[in-house]
């Protein structure tokens, strides 16, 4: 049973075998087989050659998610939400308490190095 290859298969397998045979020093089987073309270098090694098949194209369809799913979904998200609010607030709070004990000192130094250079109005 011939192999079965396509004319670009066969033209494929044509250049390699240029390029086997020079690399193994056999330039005249090369020059040989470059002039043949690719249907003559298939007749020669056995190839039937097919037309290329086609292709198919499978595009998976979109499966549209029901009402209950996406319904189902919102919940989630808006559970999620929440979660994520609440973690943020205690997050905030944290910072403000560290803010307002860094900024109170910050405050304090600001207001004598204000009254020392008489900035401070009293």
């Amino acid at each position: 049973m011939p192999k079965l290859k396509t004319l670009s298969d066969a033209e494929t397998a044509r250049r390699r075998a240029i390029i086997g045979l020079r690399n193994l020093g056999r330039d005249e089987d090369a020059d040989r087989i470059e002039d043949l073309s690719a249907r003559e270098y298939a007749d020669e090694k056995g190839f039937e050659i097919i037309e290329n098949p086609s292709r198919r194209r499978r595009i998976m369809p979109r499966r549209m998610k029901s009402r209950e799913e996406l319904q189902a979904e919102l919940e989630e998200l808006r559970s999620e939400n929440v979660e994520l609010q609440a973690e943020n607030e205690d997050l905030q709070d944290q910072i403000d308490a560290v803010a307002e004990a860094i900024g109170v000192e910050e405050e304090e130094e600001e207001e004598e190095d204000e009254d020392d250079n008489g900035d401070g109005q009293d």
